[in-house]
C-alpha cells in the first residue's frame, strides 16, 4: 500500500483556510515560545554547572551557538505563513466557486476575522507570560499581533482567486488534471 502525504487530488481550498491555518500558526508560535523558554532554562543551568570546569569554553560556545540557531527560527515564520497562503491560493484556484456563494463567503469573512482576533488575543496573553522569550522572536510576535491583517489579505486573495475563475479556465483545468491523473 502506497502512502502519499502530499496527495492533493481531493483537497480543496476554501474561505475557511485562514481559520485553520491561523490556528496552526498560533500552535507553532506557542510551541516555539515554550521550547525556547525551556532551552533558556536548560542553558542557564548548564552554564552555571560548567563554570570552572575544564570544558567550560567548549560548553559555552556550543550553548551560545545553539541559542543563536534556535533564535533564528524567527526568520522562518514569514516563510511558513507565505507557504500556507500559496498552498491555499493554489487549492482555491483548483476548487473555484460560483458567485452564488458570495453571501456565504461574507459570513465566513466575519468569522475568520473574529477568529484571527481571538488568535491575536491568545498570543498577546501568552507573550505577556514570556517577555524575555518574546524579545528573541520579534518577527513571530509581529505576525501574531497583526494576524487580523494577514487573515484579511488572505481572505481577499482567496476570494479573488475563487470567484474570478471563468468557465474556460474551469474546463482547461479539468482536462489538464484528467490528463495528468487520468
Amino acid at each position: 500500500m502506497k502512502l502519499n502525504l502530499f496527495n492533493i487530488k481531493n483537497k480543496k481550498g476554501t474561505i475557511s483556510d485562514p481559520i485553520g491555518m491561523g490556528m496552526y500558526i498560533l500552535v507553532a508560535a506557542i510551541t516555539i515560545f515554550i521550547g525556547f523558554f525551556l532551552w533558556t532554562g536548560f542553558s542557564d543551568t548548564m552554564l552555571t554547572a560548567s563554570s570552572g570546569s575544564a570544558g567550560e569554553e567548549v560548553i559555552n560556545s556550543t550553548i551560545s551557538s545553539l541559542t543563536a540557531s534556535y533564535a533564528s527560527i524567527d526568520y522562518m515564520i514569514p516563510l511558513l505563513v507565505a507557504g500556507f497562503m500559496i498552498i491555499s491560493l493554489v487549492l482555491a484556484f483548483k476548487t473555484g466557486a460560483n458567485i452564488i456563494y458570495a453571501f456565504a463567503s461574507l459570513i465566513m469573512w466575519g468569522f475568520a476575522i473574529l477568529m484571527s482576533l481571538v488568535y491575536s488575543d491568545i498570543f498577546e496573553l501568552f507573550e505577556a507570560s514570556f517577555p524575555t522569550t518574546a524579545a528573541q522572536y520579534p518577527i513571530l510576535s509581529f505576525i501574531m499581533i497583526n494576524m487580523k491583517w494577514i487573515v484579511l489579505s488572505w481572505l481577499f486573495l482567496i476570494s479573488i482567486v475563487m470567484f474570478t475563475r471563468n468557465k474556460r479556465e474551469d474546463t482547461d483545468l479539468k482536462t489538464g488534471l484528467a490528463n495528468y491523473y487520468g
